[in-house]
């Protein structure tokens, strides 16, 4: 489904090890690409640990405690992931995309440090899986959002997200509520 999005091309990004070189000189675009690029295979492989029967996904990785949550529209219904009937699901989230939180979160830290910018405090992805129209939304460090607490902001964001799930049809072309993560100020 998301074969296109991972198809690597040529000169399309430096490689991992020039990513990390801070003599390179990585040009914001680059650090942004890198960034949307692991981003996406995170959205993927939560789409893949579900075996594609979500309807839309919903991440929220913190980097400051390093740490994925997750929850899905499936059948019209919100769950966390915590909470799916599918013990095999549940397993391959938690192999799969839980336990390598702190490698994805440490290689982005090492691309932002490596280029001075101001790291990633949240991150947000909503995927809605057959129309393959996803989104994200960074939280950066110097912002006032960063300073939430995760675990209220994102059962606050849940709530939100189970407040206009119903009025908001599956083939929407826009995002769902950011929660607390974005003011609208």
């Amino acid at each position: 489904m998301f074969n296109k999005l991972f198809k690597r091309r040529t000169n399309e990004l430096p490689k991992e090890k020039e990513m990390n070189n801070p003599s390179r000189g990585l040009t914001t675009e680059e650090i942004e690409a890198y960034w949307v690029k692991s981003a996406k295979k995170l959205v993927y492989g939560t789409n893949k640990s579900v075996e594609n029967t979500a309807d839309r996904i919903f991440i929220l990785l913190s980097f400051d405690d390093v740490s994925i949550d997750i929850f899905f529209q499936i059948n019209g219904q919100l769950k966390l992931w915590t909470d799916l009937d599918n013990l095999d699901y549940k397993k391959s989230i938690s192999q799969d995309l839980i336990d390598q939180a702190p490698t994805l979160v440490s290689r982005v830290n090492k691309v932002y440090d490596s280029a001075n910018k101001p790291r990633i405090a949240y991150a947000q992805m909503q995927c809605v899986v057959d129309s393959r129209t996803w989104y994200l939304h960074d939280v950066r460090k110097n912002s006032i959002e960063a300073q939430l607490d995760k675990d209220p902001a994102f059962y606050k964001w849940f709530d939100d997200i189970s407040k206009v799930i119903d009025a908001v049809p599956i083939d929407s072309k826009e995002p769902l509520p950011w929660g607390p993560f974005h003011s609208e100020i």
